[in-house]
């Protein structure tokens, strides 16, 4: 994106830094570091870090927005997933909450590439302690963003 694109938007500060239009990145979670005073998120990007944030944050946390966030993370803690199969239905019950969450303070003035169309999980990889897992994020505009999760388990929960 130009500067012009960023004209009369508003804009998130990105915390989620390393987010690549294509191929695998690590993100970090940095708001800013000695080399830069930090940066800002539009578009699509805006998009998946609205979606992850809302995904990762624990139903009922946040005080007086009971409905705000999934309960991805506390069912992925339980006994809930012990497989592909468990860990696909967790995802999609939380997906389907976030989607509802993020298209609820969505409005006709928001640009089509902040607005969320889908999140598609698209692989499942079990690697020790951990579930990968990768999610694209679709906008209204077309545009998408392959998000990677690694998400901490409990070893004796997947098998």
């Amino acid at each position: 994106m130009g500067l012009a694109d960023y004209a009369n938007r508003k804009y998130d500060y990105l915390a989620l830094r390393n987010v690549q239009p294509s191929g695998e990145a690590r993100l970090g979670l940095e708001l800013f570091n000695e080399n830069d005073s930090g940066q800002i998120a539009v578009g699509v990007q805006k998009l998946a870090q609205r979606w992850l944030l809302e995904f990762l944050t624990d139903r009922g946390s946040m005080l007086g927005l009971p409905s705000r966030g999934t309960n991805f993370i506390k069912n992925m803690s339980s006994s809930a997933a012990r497989n592909s199969s468990d860990v696909r239905i967790l995802f999609d019950l939380a997906a389907f909450d976030a989607a509802v969450n993020l298209r609820d303070e969505e409005d006709d003035t928001w640009p089509a590439d902040e607005k969320l169309a889908s999140a598609n999980l698209t692989s499942i990889a079990f690697i020790p302690g951990y579930v990968n897992l990768r999610v694209e994020i679709a906008s209204t505009a077309g545009a998408s963003r392959s998000i990677i999760l690694p998400i901490s388990v409990l070893p004796q929960n997947i098998g």
